[in-house]
């Protein structure tokens, strides 16, 4: 049957496409995480009327109890894709504490719709002049009039039927009939793709790390197509022993196709079995079949890249195509594999493991980029995660990553890892540097969320929230499962005070998932919320299972609760141990922040500012935070703290330039 014209909605610069999850500013997409594009469906479907927020919950979150901080922040996020300010209201109105209204002009268009109505009446003025025609008296051969025009009659409604007939067949594209003819004008678009995990078909179970690398390694060079998204390799990964059909995981992620098959390791072949399936479908859009020696299987990445842009209609970067892809030494890559199945894991031993395995890959070719890159990431994880003390580990990971870039200036995870390498308390915390290499990764490698984590990271802590929220948003629409970047939106909207929206997204996230962590910043919601019973007996059970209390968060957030409660003593006994406790912590400007307020409420302002200054000049340069927090009140008129917001917020008008 012929595609359905596809209804359009056209508002400022913009294009949305329902039927195909799309919007456009001019050509170009715009990405938005899923529930942020139903949100917007539902606004300009009704648009010019106010929509409660509780039938917006509704329609979005049809089969999920959620709170309004969800709206909230999917709500944030749609805003700043549009290009809306905090207090713009071009396109979507606020109406405080009822809902929503889009109020920018919308027109609403069908694809090609011109196009078949015109082609419609063009066949139908044909087919009754035709009628017409020869229905009329003939003068000739009057003898036979009568048994001429009855004949003549006749043969004409055949005629025009055999005519409807055709037009009917082509119209409704009848077995393909019209695309045959006239080439298919609507081809199938994908702007959304997840690579399964291949099958190991190898025979041999050991090989399992050989099939996760293959997956990982297309994964990369899948997204290296900037109009496509495609679901990171944390997202997939949870599928890989999972019964659940190739259908079923697509219509999961909420990706318009997945690319699935098996691979095989043999001796020094790979063979790998590969389909594209469109998921509103269920066709398959393409299969192929490859066989390459293992010395070219980058050479096999770049075939993979380019055939199935070729099937959906994407074009890759020039630079890809254009780029001097050489072979690679087997044992190199088998070595590579491995550190990368080591790598993700992220435990002491299996991080040494992943070292052993990269450090052997680049023994065994010197020339291979990705090898470097990837062994830098791990000396990064080493430094940070389990071994803070062996400062040789910093200059051995600016070795590799400086190695893998001069010869692969396009390694995306090399400059990932040169940016958690630069942003360091013994660096200082050079926030412009580590932003712009964090921004060089994710232009390389659009799907690399950890670069979008780190990069919200610096964005929450010089005060730029609309910035951090977005890079957060980016990071779950290609891994739903990032649990860092939930973590990272609740700190956000704890930072802009709206504390009630943060408490709700981190409740959400799963107590598991770095309990320490998310801990603190629920403990710092509650407190703030007037729920400061709730708050205490969080931070006791956080002190008991975290004795430690790395950074001396946890205490630090004791001694503002006892401040508030006008208990001095008790607050400056904790602010000795968060002190003592937070001793070379590379993140203590957060506890140094704790500090402040809880002077400020015991209303010291010098050691009040002291602390501030600490926090500032330790990698906590946020202005915002400083400038509304209202635990910080009884500093206000204070004209030391005067001078210190005025610097604070000159910094900020220089950050503002690079955002």
């Amino acid at each position: 049957m012929a595609a359905q014209p596809k209804l359009i909605y056209e508002f400022g610069p913009f294009r949305l496409i329902p039927g195909e999850r799309q919007l456009l500013c001019g050509d170009q997409p715009v990405p938005l995480t899923p529930k942020t594009f139903d949100l917007l469906v539902v606004l300009v479907e009704s648009s010019g009327h106010l929509i409660k927020n509780d039938e917006l919950l509704k329609r979005i979150w049809p089969d999920s109890f959620v709170e309004e901080a969800n709206l909230s922040v999917n709500m944030s996020a749609l805003r700043r894709a549009l290009g809306e300010g905090p207090e713009d209201h071009q396109y979507v109105e606020t109406v405080p504490r009822h809902g929503y209204r889009f109020v920018a002009e919308v027109r609403e268009t069908w694809e090609n719709g011109a196009a078949i109505a015109a082609s419609a009446a063009s066949e139908s003025s044909k087919i009754e002049r035709v009628a017409n025609l020869q229905t009329q008296p003939s003068s000739v051969m009057p003898a036979t009039a009568p048994r001429s025009r009855m004949a003549l009659r006749q043969w004409s409604f055949v005629f025009v039927g055999l005519l409807l007939l055709v037009v009917a067949v082509v119209a409704l594209n009848a077995g393909g009939l019209r695309d045959r003819l006239f080439g298919n004008r609507n081809p199938i678009r994908v702007q959304s793709l997840a690579v399964l995990p291949l099958r190991n078909v190898s025979g041999d179970a050991a090989q399992d790390y050989f099939a996760d690398g293959i997956t990982d390694a297309f994964i990369n060079d899948l997204a290296k197509i900037d109009t496509l998204r495609v679901m990171s390799r944390a997202s997939v990964m949870r599928y890989k022993d999972a019964q659940n059909s190739a259908a079923e995981i697509g219509h999961d992620l909420k990706v318009d196709a997945v690319l699935a098959g098996s691979v095989a390791r043999m001796g020094n072949r790979v063979r790998a079995t590969l389909q594209l399936i469109h998921m509103p479908t269920g066709r398959t859009l393409w299969t192929a079949d490859y066989d390459r020696d293992l010395r070219d299987v980058l050479t096999l990445q770049g075939e993979v890249r380019r055939d199935i842009a070729e099937k959906i209609g994407l074009k890759t970067p020039p630079r890809q195509d254009k780029a001097n892809v050489t072979s690679v030494n087997a044992e190199a890559y088998d070595h590579y594999l491995r550190g990368k199945f080591y790598l993700y894991r992220q435990t002491r031993e299996d991080n040494e493991a992943a070292i052993a395995a990269l450090e052997q890959a680049v023994v065994k070719d010197p020339n291979f980029a990705a090898a470097y890159a990837e062994l830098a990431q791990a000396y990064v994880w080493k430094l940070f995660l389990f071994a803070p003390g062996e400062k040789q580990l910093e200059e051995k990971a600016f070795v590799a990553v400086e190695k893998a870039l001069a010869l692969d200036p396009d390694a995306a995870v090399a400059y990932l890892a040169r940016g958690r390498l630069l942003w360091t308390p013994a660096n200082h915390f050079p926030h412009d540097r580590a932003i712009m290499e964090y921004r060089k990764a994710l232009s390389l490698n659009p799907s690399l969320d950890e670069a979008r984590n780190q990069l919200a990271l610096v964005y929450c802590h010089i005060g730029a929230f609309a910035e951090a929220l977005q890079e957060s948003q980016l990071a779950l629409a290609t891994n739903p499962n990032n649990n860092l970047a939930q973590f990272r939106i609740g700190q956000t909207l704890n930072f802009q005070g709206k504390y009630d929206e943060a408490l709700s997204v981190l409740r959400t996230i799963p107590r598991d998932a770095n309990p320490a962590l998310v801990g603190h910043q629920i403990a710092w919601a509650l407190f703030n919320l007037g729920k400061k019973e709730e708050a205490s007996t969080l931070l006791e059970q956080l002190l008991k299972d975290h004795p430690e209390d790395t950074g001396g968060v946890f205490t630090s957030i004791q001694a503002v609760l006892a401040a508030s409660a006008g208990q001095e003593r008790l607050a400056e006994d904790r602010i000795k141990s968060a002190i003592e406790k937070g001793k070379g912590f590379g993140h203590f400007h957060h506890t140094a922040y704790h500090l402040a307020c809880a002077y400020a409420l015991m209303n010291k302002p010098e050691l009040a500012l002291k602390w501030l200054e600490v926090a500032a000049e330790d990698g906590f340069p946020c202005y915002l935070l400083f400038e509304r927090d209202t635990n910080l009140d009884s500093l206000r008129q204070d004209e030391k703290f005067v001078t210190f917001l005025a610097k604070q917020k000159q910094q900020w008008e220089h950050y503002k330039t690079i955002l």
